[in-house]
Order: structure tokens, then C-alpha cells, then sequence
């Protein structure tokens, strides 16, 4: 696993709701991913959560992501997920544009359906049951104006500005199906999997290989790239982490199993935390996560990116968060044959 990526996914809750509040919760992510390049983690994912009904305050993810790369040199920035069927996928392309034109190299663009914002559907006019037909005709649009086609039915119009070849070349796919890896591979984009909606080893091993596959038969350039999302508990030891993190996951995990449930994952229905924890996260001591990496189906079939999910119920805690990148930039990863990319590029300097 030595060339294996490793990132962190900003998932957080917050109570905040007016402007001053908001504000610090912003900044302290922003400081977090400040904190993330200096430990020399490779990237920082943001996810879009749209209204009060969701958790994470990213409603406008490459809005913030343009402050991050203001802040930041070198780690890659990217949305894990944008939801697809919410966007124009000219506005869209013309928005990551521009931001790939402020940080060139570093941006990278993950697109889904909203299956974990069912409830926003209606708010955007849109039937939540028409997501994956909504999600192929735009992701299909997205493609054409970035692969700098006429904007128009005419074949002479104007065409994206700036050029969509660097995001063009940083699209993923979080893809439901076989058919949607797949698909994913065909067109070139990354594939996306997430942390908990679909089992590791029944659902999410078969699309990485289907994804890999098909890149070959397809004939595409370039490495295929796999982006494998796990939340991440880490702790002195797996009794420590349970006893830490029942008081305030316990009262979440009915409205977690709903989520999965909804998204066509019932596995979550009735665990305890203990159980919880032992199916969907990697949580326990260093040792105890490296070998979890290590034993991950999905990962072992052929990621080239792992991102750490640090999410706990409570409030965003910026100093909890980056005591835990410290854990995954010092510890975790070297277990796993992983340099902080300060080394390597120190060592290719």
C-alpha cells in the first residue's frame, strides 16, 4: 500500500445558524486543513449538505474550498460529494473553472446523486425517485461543456471559460451500481465510494473491480483513480474508543440506519455501538485501523486513495480533529507504508 494516498473528509455538525457563528465554525475548518498540509496528508474533501436537515454546514462547497486553497499551497482540495442533480452543469463547470484556475492542479471535483439528502429533493422542485435519471443526463452535460464542446444546439456557440481540461481531468463518480462504476470508467472520471451506505465487501468491492475493468476494456489513458471513504475512530484502544464515543453516538444511530436504509443498506437497523463500530468504522489504536486499511475489500481491490472520515456527533472540535490527523499523518499511515508528502517531496528535492 505504499503508493496509497491518504486524505481527510471534513463531516461535521454544528448548531451555528447565524452568521458570527457560522464564521468560526468556518474558520476553524479552514485552520483544520491548514493543519492537515503541514502534517503532510495528501488532501481534504468537503462534503455538500444542503438546509438545517443535514448534518455539515456546505451548502456552497467550492465557495469555501476557493478560501482553502487561498490559505493553502500544496494539498489537494475536493468535494466528496457535490450533489449533481441539484446544479447546472454549465454554472458548475464555469464555478470549478474558475477555482481550478486559482489553485491549478489542486482541485478535484466528486459528484453523487444526493441519496444522503433525500429531503432536499422537493426544496429544488425535483422527485427524489428520478435522482439517478437526473444524475446521468447532467453528468453527461457536465462532460460535453468541459471538454470545451459549443454551448450551444448550433455546434458554433461560445464554449466554457475558463478551459474545464484541468477539471475535466478531476471528475469522480460516487457510483450506486456496477453499471454506474462503469460508466464512471468510461467517461475517464475517478470513482468515489463512501463510508457506510453500501457494505464494503457485497457492495462496494464488486464496483471498484467492475470500475477497474472497464477502464481497460474502455481503452482510457491515464491511472484510474479509486477514492475509498471510511470514518476513522482512533483511540488508545478499541475498548477506550467505544467508551468515548457511545454517550454521543448512541442517540445518532437510529437516524443513521434510516439513511442507509434509504439509500438500500440495512445493515445498520438495531446495532449497538459496539456492533456498529465493528461493522462500518475503523476505530481502535493505530495498530488497530492500519490492519483494518490493510483488510478493507474494497480498498485491497485496487484504491489509490484512502480518506478518513473524523466524524463524532458532537460539535465540531478543531483541536479533537487535528490531534486525530496527527494520529493518521504519524502513525496510521507509515503503518501502512504511506510518506507524508513533506518527505517526498523533500526526498525529491
Amino acid at each position: 500500500m505504499a503508493g496509497l494516498r491518504i486524505g481527510f473528509a471534513v463531516n461535521i455538525r454544528t448548531t451555528a445558524r447565524g452568521a458570527v457563528g457560522v464564521h468560526r465554525v468556518y474558520e476553524d475548518v479552514l485552520d483544520t486543513i491548514v493543519h492537515a498540509e503541514r502534517a503532510g496528508l495528501d488532501s481534504a474533501w468537503i462534503g455538500q449538505h444542503h438546509f438545517d436537515n443535514t448534518d455539515g454546514p456546505f451548502p456552497s462547497p467550492l465557495v469555501f474550498l476557493a478560501a482553502a486553497a487561498q490559505r493553502t499551497d500544496r494539498i489537494v482540495l475536493g468535494t466528496g460529494i457535490t450533489t449533481l442533480p441539484f446544479e447546472d452543469p454549465l454554472r458548475l463547470a464555469e464555478d470549478a473553472a474558475v477555482l481550478d484556475a486559482l489553485a491549478p492542479g489542486r482541485i478535484q471535483l466528486g459528484l453523487g446523486t444526493g441519496g444522503a439528502n433525500l429531503d432536499g429533493f422537493r426544496a429544488f422542485g425535483l422527485e427524489p425517485e428520478r435522482r439517478h435519471a437526473i444524475f446521468a443526463e447532467k453528468v453527461q452535460r457536465l462532460h460535453h461543456v468541459l471538454d470545451g464542446a459549443p454551448l450551444d444546439d448550433r455546434g458554433d456557440g461560445p464554449r466554457l471559460f475558463p478551459s474545464g481540461d484541468g477539471i475535466r481531468a478531476a471528475l469522480w463518480q460516487a457510483a450506486t451500481s456496477v453499471d454506474g462504476a462503469r460508466a464512471a470508467a468510461r467517461a475517464g472520471d475517478g470513482l468515489q465510494q463512501g463510508a457506510f451506505f453500501d457494505p464494503a465487501d457485497a457492495g462496494q468491492r464488486p464496483k471498484v473491480e467492475a470500475y477497474l475493468d472497464e477502464w481497460v476494456a474502455a481503452g482510457r489513458a491515464g491511472s484510474p483513480r479509486v477514492a475509498i471513504f471510511r470514518f476513522v475512530y482512533s483511540g488508545s484502544s478499541k475498548e477506550a474508543v467505544v467508551d468515548e464515543v457511545e454517550p454521543v453516538l448512541g442517540s445518532r444511530l437510529t437516524l443513521l440506519a434510516e439513511r442507509a436504509a434509504r439509500s438500500g443498506n440495512e445493515s445498520l437497523r438495531g446495532l449497538t455501538v459496539r456492533d456498529y463500530l465493528d461493522l462500518v468504522p475503523f476505530y481502535g489504536s493505530s495498530d488497530d485501523i492500519a490492519e483494518r486499511v490493510r483488510a478493507d475489500p474494497a480498498i485491497a481491490a485496487g484504491a489509490t486513495d484512502f480518506v478518513a472520515n473524523f466524524s463524532h456527533a458532537g460539535e465540531f472540535d478543531a483541536d479533537d480533529v487535528r490531534a486525530r490527523i496527527d494520529v493518521l499523518a504519524g502513525r496510521i499511515g507509515p503503518a501502512i507504508g504511506w510518506r507524508p508528502a513533506r518527505e517526498v517531496r523533500d526526498a525529491v528535492g
